[in-house]
């Protein structure tokens, strides 16, 4: 398992091996993705995920803090990074982005701002990943962590949208623009472009270092 991940996959072994599925012959992302979802917190995945993170932040500025970011996939398949963006003003800590998570496995990174002259951290990332049905679609979480937590907020947003979409650079103002007036907790089912059957939702504590955490995974598991 590679640093920054935590969890073992949840596959069609792993529910072969429940006995609400040792039977069955047609297991789907669905069933995959509710298994996941029950099993977030088992094995002391997300603890470990946590920990790690706070271990990591003593690398970091305390005085300009950061965002400690915890993805957790429940998604039934394996997501993989696609790109990520900053605004121009924050990037990775001492924890690089991971390039794939699988089903069930929580991936932790930091994101610290660029220097003092820069006293906040704003960046999205995306992952590609798929819908119930099977089909690619690419998921996106973005943050906005000042390091004045008195006159100013974090603030959160996530959109699931079609394989590739976030790849144009015209979207990025635009998702700045809705991530200013999110708050603290967001899903992207409230989209209504969100992609079919898919569910991400974020929340982001108002700390120095404050955690962000973001759900994938499908609606109705």
């Amino acid at each position: 398992m590679g640093d920054g991940l935590f969890g073992n996959p949840i596959t069609n072994s792993t529910l072969k091996g429940l006995p609400d599925y040792a039977f069955e012959n047609n297991i789907e992302s669905k069933d995959r993705a509710h298994v996941a979802l029950n099993m977030k917190n088992a094995e002391e995945k997300s603890m470990r995920a946590v920990q790690y993170l706070q271990d990591m932040k003593e690398q970091c500025d305390d005085d300009l803090g950061g965002t400690l970011c915890l993805l957790y996939n429940a998604t039934g398949n394996p997501i993989r990074y696609v790109t990520h963006y900053d605004w121009g003003n924050g990037h990775p800590g001492p924890t690089p982005y991971p390039m794939e998570i699988a089903n069930g496995q929580w991936a932790a990174f930091l994101h610290v701002p660029l220097s003092r002259d820069k006293p906040y951290a704003t960046g999205a990332i995306v992952y590609s990943g798929k819908d119930p049905r099977g089909v690619d679609c690419d998921w996106m979480v973005s943050w906005d962590n000042p390091t004045d937590k008195i006159n100013n907020t974090p603030k959160i947003y996530s959109e699931v949208r079609e394989k590739d979409h976030f790849l144009n650079p015209d979207y990025w103002p635009v998702i700045y623009n809705k991530m200013q007036v999110s708050g603290i907790c967001h899903d992207s089912v409230k989209d209504v472009d969100n992609q079919y059957g898919c569910s991400l939702s974020i929340s982001i504590g108002s700390n120095r270092f404050p955690i962000l955490v973001a759900v994938f995974t499908l609606q109705d598991v």
